[in-house]
């Protein structure tokens, strides 16, 4: 059987690198400032830890700087998911059948399909952090040194992923308590814990250097710094988000996974359960008190596909055909919305809300700088917002780095690597890249305004979004912000 799940999600692999190579779509802002980072490698990073830096070289190294240079990470991890997945539904249930049928139920979820082409660090959190949960899984019950060495190495290179990896252990801790309390007797769990901490070292020596930058910005989108209040403007938002996230159409098949889990007090299925409850259920309080992004709990809901697979095919397969359907179908016009225009359907998801727009225009923006640049061969290309910084940094023919200014905006990575120092009164001109009008702070810092563009982009026969462009002539200084907010 294990032959044959190999098989089936390899084909998948291969339609995944087909849909890159031919998707008519850009790399994300995120991409593009992960792709930038793995050509300035260090020990750790101002929002996230090195991982997708280090994986991003690799990649490129061998494919080159492009789109499938980078997504090959994705694809490749999201092969690797739906293999543990097998493995780790095999080891809970013993019924191969129920394993591969969970492998490719993970096909019918938003989040998973997505994390497996758009790479950020979600994907790698995820894959690393089901791996650390089988794993886990299997040390408890199998208690072997190799085990224990693995879940560390897994539970270390999660860390590198992302931080939110550390979620596990509550989740770890509270299974134990309830169900292998002489684990805690165990030197090895220790042992194990203690070889996962090494790896995080690297991180915590680069902050220590660093002003623990990383740590404050943490705290910063956790609300850590903020008094406690409660706000309950964000709330509806979150539960749709995950539930958007997850499958509309799947979400009852969810929720009665965790409820019959707890009912039937079946402790693998209760194991299951505690990553994605606890995990909601966190990032739910952090939104009484701020904004939390849709994605951030995405990464503790694999195991929540597990139980959800292993319920819907011992019981409701039928029942559940449809909605599969419908959530394969709501997946396949997310990947290619234009879709919707051909069948007369546009109001379903007009241009201007369609969350693919944040994914084009950038290629045909860096070929308009970069024939800007042909006309200006002494100047440099800058912005203010490093979305903007890191697609050109792309796209841009020769791919020169594009900086980042200081001007109304909180700490970014730019702000740790070199600035404009070195242009100043060498007779620049600056290529000016924002999403608003150019503000007097930044004229100010040239000589003058040698001309301006405003540049639009057109999706599904619209303008989604627009770019001011300005050639600004002779480069003084600008009077850059200093750094109030992470």
């Amino acid at each position: 059987m294990l032959k044959k799940v190999l098989i089936f999600h390899f084909l998948v692999l291969v339609v995944r690198v087909f849909y890159v190579l031919f998707r008519d779509i850009d790399l994300s802002p995120e991409e593009a400032q992960y792709w930038l980072w793995s050509k300035f490698l260090d020990l750790s990073y101002y929002s996230k830890p090195p991982l997708i830096a280090y994986m991003n070289f690799i990649s490129t190294a061998v494919l080159g700087d492009t789109e499938i240079g980078v997504r090959i990470n994705a694809i490749i991890l999201g092969f690797f998911i739906a293999v543990i997945t097998y493995l780790f539904s095999k080891e809970l249930f013993k019924d191969e059948k129920v394993a591969f049928f969970n492998s490719t139920f993970i096909y019918f979820i938003p989040a998973y399909d997505i994390a497996s082409i758009i790479f950020l660090t979600d994907t790698s959190l995820a894959f690393f952090y089901l791996l650390l949960s089988y794993l886990f899984y299997k040390s408890v019950k199998e208690d072997r040194p190799v085990l224990w060495t693995l879940t560390a190495v897994a539970g270390g290179l999660g860390f590198l992923s992302k931080y939110s990896v550390v979620f596990f252990f509550p989740v770890a801790v509270v299974y134990l308590l309830l169900f292998s309390k002489k684990t805690f007797k165990n030197r090895w769990f220790y042992i194990s814990i203690l070889i996962a901490g090494l790896f995080t070292l690297p991180v915590v020596y680069w902050n220590f250097s660093n002003d623990f930058v990383s740590f404050k910005h943490v705290g910063k989108l956790s609300g850590a710094q903020e008094s406690f209040s409660i706000n309950l403007k964000h709330l509806g938002d979150y539960i749709l988000g995950q539930i958007g996230l997850n499958s509309v159409f799947l979400f009852p098949f969810f929720a009665y996974g965790i409820y019959k889990a707890f009912k039937e007090k079946d402790e693998k299925l209760i194991y299951l359960s505690l990553s994605p409850l606890m995990v909601f259920i966190f990032f739910g309080l952090i939104v009484l008190k701020k904004n939390v992004e849709v994605n951030w709990p995405a990464f503790g809901y694999s195991t929540l596909y597990i139980l959800s697979g292993y319920y819907i095919y011992k019981r409701f397969l039928k029942l559940a055909i449809l909605p599969m359907a419908l959530s394969l179908i709501s997946i396949m016009v997310l990947f290619y919305t234009p879709i919707l225009d051909k069948v007369g359907l546009t109001k379903i998801l007009p241009p201007k809300v369609d969350p693919t727009k944040r994914l084009v225009g950038w290629e045909e923006m860096g070929m308009f700088v970069s024939n800007l640049k042909k006309d200006y061969p002494k100047s440099f290309v800058f912005s203010d917002s490093y979305h903007i910084s890191s697609e050109m940094s792309f796209y841009i023919e020769g791919k020169p780095f594009v900086y980042c200014i200081k001007v109304d905006r909180r700490m970014n990575q730019w702000d740790l690597w070199e600035g404009l120092e070195k242009y100043e009164n060498k007779g620049y001109y600056g290529i000016y890249i924002a999403d608003h009008p150019m503000t007097e702070k930044v004229k100010s810092g040239f000589e003058s305004v040698e001309k301006e563009y405003l540049y639009k982009v057109r999706y599904r026969g619209v303008d989604v979004k627009e770019y001011y462009i300005y050639v600004l002539k002779n480069y003084k200084k600008i009077e850059e912000d200093p750094i109030t907010s992470y």
